[in-house]
């Protein structure tokens, strides 16, 4: 019988996140997207968003925004119609109505 070499195991590193990507999770979160949603924007496991959210209170800080200041934000942040609408799950038409909509909201001073 031979005797088999044994491999020397490389350990898995760590992902690590920059305060910016932790920052915008954040802002995504108080925007009102979930977990799964942020996870997808900034590239990082849903689990770790999760670990932050608990870790930083998020729930205590969040304001409930409608869906239609949720999609003026993300606009605003820099995403394309196509991407909110992917995000949101609403056509892009739709999406392209609430963001007009929540433009002349803020503009007449209601959120």
């Amino acid at each position: 019988m031979k005797k088999s070499k044994k491999k020397s195991v490389i350990p898995k590193k760590r992902n690590t996140y920059s305060l910016d990507q932790k920052a915008s999770a954040k802002r995504f979160y108080l925007m009102g997207l979930t977990l799964q949603e942020i996870s997808k924007l900034i590239d990082a496991p849903v689990r770790t968003i999760e670990k932050w959210q608990i870790a930083e209170s998020w729930k205590q800080l969040k304001e409930t925004t409608s869906i239609q200041h949720k999609a003026l934000d993300l606009k605003e942040s820099g995403k394309t119609d196509k991407e909110i609408s992917t995000l949101l799950n609403r056509s892009t038409v739709t999406i392209w109505r609430y963001i007009n909509t929540a433009k002349k909201d803020r503009t007449n001073g209601t959120k």
